[in-house]
């Protein structure tokens, strides 16, 4: 093929020729589109700017500006903080008692209260297996004593709520909580505090729509709480869920989630949301006046054929949305 020569509309845009030389070298098309939107900027860069003008996400952004510095190409770059990686109960050590006492005996740790304080919350003396996996959440896990001290008191409080007094509190499970914890970054205070106070809103509105279906005394599954919380999502006020109910009820005789779910869900879809949105969308049944009986309408063939490929799409649909719930 022959060299072409191509008219640019180039106006006072010009870059340097050995860098250049360098982003054609690396073959990275990343990194000098980035080069020139830095051009372009004079050198001002702002990741959130960036990435709307290039469509990227900041993982694409980090890792162009890399190599751009990598090549030499973008001095005083500051470069995205590699994260360390996070902490697996597989790698854990096996704290010894001879650990424990050690951490204890330390002056300089919290350890040995938080201890204390994690023992009179389960109303129990910890025996050196428990304290091991107390040990494991503040030393390999890393989280601070005042967050693994709250973690230990909501997990108590939601074990009394829902056993008792009939059913302890394991340390086992407070660990598991904790590496979950780590991994959505509660690793704070005040990040642990937002999560609850979060957690409690939504187990109150699960609540709510429990109650709107009737459904008291109990708490969700896992299934019906799937449920739940695509509704809350799709920010259905229990008034709402409870029409769809007594619809779900009324055809069916009996609550049936998948089909209440597909009721919500083209309510969804058709932006309808709250029972007066609901009420004006759907079309009341016509009425004969009193002490008159309508006539019937007579339909050509024509029209009774269309009218029964309609119903036959629309159950085709609602069979189709059955499907995918």
């Amino acid at each position: 093929m022959a060299v072409q020569h191509l008219e640019l509309n180039i106006r006072s845009f010009s870059i340097d020729t050995a860098a250049a030389d360098r982003l054609i070298a690396a073959g990275s098309g990343d990194a000098a589109l980035l080069y020139l939107y830095l051009l372009r900027n004079q050198g001002e860069y702002d990741p959130a700017a960036a990435g709307r003008a290039l469509h990227w996400n900041r993982g694409q952004l980090d890792t162009a500006l890399a190599q751009l510095h990598e090549f030499g190409l973008a001095g005083g770059a500051i470069l995205p903080k590699q994260e360390e990686p996070l902490p697996q109960p597989d790698q854990a050590p096996e704290y010894t008692a001879a650990d424990i006492v050690s951490e204890l005996q330390d002056q300089g740790s919290p350890f040995s209260a938080l201890l204390q304080e994690v023992e009179q919350i389960l109303g129990r003396k910890l025996p050196n297996t428990q304290t091991a996996a107390l040990l494991e959440l503040y030393d390999h896990v890393g989280l601070p004593s005042e967050v693994i001290l709250l973690l230990v008191s909501w997990l108590s409080e939601k074990n009394q709520q829902k056993y008792g007094t009939g059913k302890r509190l394991t340390m086992a499970y407070v660990k598991r909580v904790g590496y979950q914890w780590k991994e959505q970054s509660i690793d704070t205070l005040e990040a642990a505090d937002e999560y609850i106070k979060s957690y409690n809103l939504r187990q109150s509105r699960q609540g709510a729509l429990l109650n709107a279906l009737g459904i008291h005394g109990r708490p969700a599954s896992v299934t019906e709480t799937k449920f739940l919380v695509q509704w809350i999502d799709w920010r259905f006020p229990p008034e709402t869920v409870a029409v769809a109910y007594d619809i779900t009820v009324t055809a069916l005789g009996r609550l049936d989630w998948r089909y209440c779910n597909g009721i919500l869900r083209r309510w969804h879809e058709a932006g309808l949301h709250t029972p007066e949105e609901v009420k004006a969308e759907r079309k009341p049944e016509p009425r004969a006046a009193a002490g008159k009986r309508s006539a019937p309408v007579q339909k050509d063939r024509k029209t009774l054929e269309a009218e029964n490929r309609q119903n036959m799409l629309e159950m085709q649909r609602l069979l189709e949305h059955m499907k995918q719930e």
